[in-house]
């Protein structure tokens, strides 16, 4: 019941918000230690991406959580899934009462993940200390139904955000510089960080960036990454930090950038999962696309993983009133500013098991996995996708997925369409046979419009990964939000 119970949650808070004209976007962080009875006690690091709406002493919020495992025995388990936050404001008083939901999936690093599926329901306070920063306080309940862990605790933590993020008029909005970032990684491994390896060998990372200015020389980053690698499939980390500008020109930056965060899976060393970057490179940029090169450093705080690494991307420019950690300079002019959106999709996927067994000879199961991703148009009939996939029902808790890929439409009426979608995969975790993690996936999706901002989806489709045996047929459904906001 308290899983039912949550879903219904999201979905009241998906109907009351989708509506409306302005949302939102906060940015939530907390950490909590679950004890375990058989295990070490596992602290896990949540980070949280929250469309917000407020009415009258009631703020309602819902959005992508992501919790990553930093102390403990299970470094490299992740759980991605979705959380609704309900704050009533108490008169006269900076502080709220405040209500948390999560449903989601995931494991992985051994962990007694069962199925993957994860939830939570906390309630607590949570203190105003200006417009824009909160500090939280919650007595938490997190369990993973299938398997073994659980526990009672307190979250504590801090949100940071702002009001009209996304919304149809121009006037009034503010504006900052922003970047997104595909990167490619070679990663120089020995027997001392994985317990697969044997002798030196080198990995292939790829890694997905976001970058927030907060003035000319600084930065905010977050990077998602995974490894493409038959030696160390499942393999991910989760960073977040800055990056600053030590010297620029016209066409030319030298950078230096720090970044904490997680990382684990693909048996590697990383003991309780927390770890950090270091890194320097060169950007050498033309219009608004830029060639990034750098070397780095990368280094498990308690287990033997630290490696070397050498790291090149691409990365696109903008300006745009949507605004993640930066408070942005008021507009002067709306002159080159045209009004974009992005699509924002949550559901349900269903893998139907191949005949083949997994790596553990075994024959495979069907699969159900929770999924959250983004769409955006980058030409009147190309949607850009990017979206994650992680396993809650059947044996596979550590499973997850990662796609990017494209979309166009081949039928359009008013209400009804159908797109193709083709995405490449990245994959890994469970004991699934993904070969070296990469993988293609082709769809039939049809979408039914309720609204300009909102419409359901559903999808069929086939899975297969290259060299590897998973080659599942795929069924989805899901329910998409387009969040309007302006860009340069």
């Amino acid at each position: 019941m308290r899983i039912e119970f949550l879903i219904v949650l999201f979905f009241a808070f998906v109907l009351n918000i989708k509506g409306q004209n302005s949302l939102g976007l906060e940015y939530q962080r907390n950490i909590e230690c679950v004890r375990l009875s058989d295990y070490e006690d596992l602290v896990l690091s949540n980070s949280s991406y929250l469309l917000t709406k407020s009415k009258g002493a009631y703020r309602l919020a819902y959005g992508l959580e992501i919790q990553e495992a930093i102390k403990g025995e299970f470094g490299g388990l992740y759980v991605f899934g979705l959380t609704t936050d309900l704050d009533y404001r108490i008169q006269k008083l900076p502080v709220s009462l405040n209500v948390n939901g999560f449903i989601g999936g995931g494991g992985g690093a051994g962990a007694p993940d069962g199925s993957g599926l994860a939830y939570r329901y906390a309630f607590g306070l949570k203190g105003h200390v200006n417009s824009n920063f909160n500090v939280l306080a919650r007595y938490s309940n997190y369990n993973f139904p299938t398997g073994s862990i659980g526990g009672k605790q307190v979250q504590l933590g801090f949100s940071y955000g702002f009001e009209s993020v996304f919304n149809r008029d121009l006037n009034g909005s503010r504006i900052t510089k922003q970047s997104v970032s595909v990167q490619g990684l070679f990663v120089d491994l020995d027997e001392h960080d994985s317990g697969r390896l044997d002798a030196d060998y080198r990995s292939k990372f790829i890694s997905v960036e976001y970058a927030t200015y907060f003035n000319d020389h600084i930065e905010g980053l977050i990077r998602l990454q995974a490894a493409i690698s038959s030696q160390i499939d499942g393999f991910m980390a989760y960073y977040s930090g800055l990056s600053y500008t030590l010297v620029k020109r016209k066409h030319f930056a030298w950078k230096l950038s720090s970044l904490l965060g997680s990382c684990g899976g693909g048996d590697m060393n990383t003991s309780g999962g927390l770890a950090y970057l270091l890194e320097t490179g060169i950007d050498l940029t033309s219009s608004n696309k830029t060639l990034s090169i750098s070397r780095g450093y990368n280094v498990s705080s308690a287990g033997s993983f630290s490696a070397n690494y050498f790291q090149i991307g691409l990365k696109y420019h903008f300006e745009s009133s949507l605004r993640l950690g930066s408070k942005g300079k008021e507009l002067g002019s709306v002159e080159g500013f045209k009004r974009s959106h992005i699509g924002v999709k949550a559901g349900l996927e269903v893998h139907k098991a191949p005949n083949a067994m997994d790596y553990n000879g075994l024959w495979y199961e069907d699969m159900t996995l929770m999924h959250f991703g983004i769409a955006y148009p980058i030409h009147k009939k190309i949607n850009l996708l990017g979206e994650t996939r992680w396993a809650m029902g059947g044996d596979y808790g550590a499973y997850a997925e990662g796609l990017i890929g494209l979309s166009t439409p081949i039928f359009s009426s008013k209400k009804l369409s159908l797109n193709l979608p083709v995405q490449m995969v990245v994959a890994g975790g469970g004991g699934i046979d993904v070969g070296k993690g990469i993988g293609v996936q082709l769809n039939l999706s049809a979408d039914y419009l309720l609204s300009e901002t909102g419409s359901v989806s559903f999808s069929i489709g086939k899975l297969s990964m290259i060299y590897g045996n998973y080659k599942p047929l795929s069924f989805n459904v899901g329910y998409r939000q387009n969040l309007f906001f302006y860009l340069k």
